[in-house]
């Protein structure tokens, strides 16, 4: 039952982090598209020439797309090392799980046996009773 309720505690513990991975990519996401609007409103609303208008749009949208490639490329590392840790909790989960088992089967073996050796014992005894 312990094994069992570790398994549910650490699904719930995934679901709680794939929950805040979510949340932080939706922050990013929402960042950068903000700080864009931003800046193109303030661009488009400065006082300078068309060329340096078009020079100032293309540099902040170099930048805002290069914001927006880290983020993707922090939240797929993030991801990835969820995906790892996760399949590192459920081979341990396995393991236990075979272990508890294998000691479950030795125990219940040596039941079996310690039964079937004082079975055998009272069997002999009462052989012995009944010959005198």
């Amino acid at each position: 039952m312990i094994v069992i309720n570790k398994y549910f505690e650490d699904k719930k513990k995934k679901a709680k982090k794939e929950k805040q991975m979510e949340t932080a990519k939706n922050v990013a996401v929402g960042t950068a598209v903000g700080t864009a609007i931003g800046a193109v409103t303030g661009i488009l609303f400065a006082p300078k020439s068309g060329k340096e208008t078009r020079e100032d749009i293309a540099n902040k949208t170099k930048e805002v797309t290069e914001d927006i490639k880290e983020t993707v490329t922090d939240q797929m590392e993030a991801a990835k090392e969820l995906q790892q840790k996760v399949k590192t909790e459920i081979k341990q989960v396995y393991t236990n799980i075979k272990d508890k088992k294998d000691d479950l089967e030795e125990i219940v073996e040596e039941a079996i046996e310690d039964t079937m050796e004082e079975i055998a014992e009272e069997v002999t005894e009462s052989e012995d009773d009944a010959s005198l």
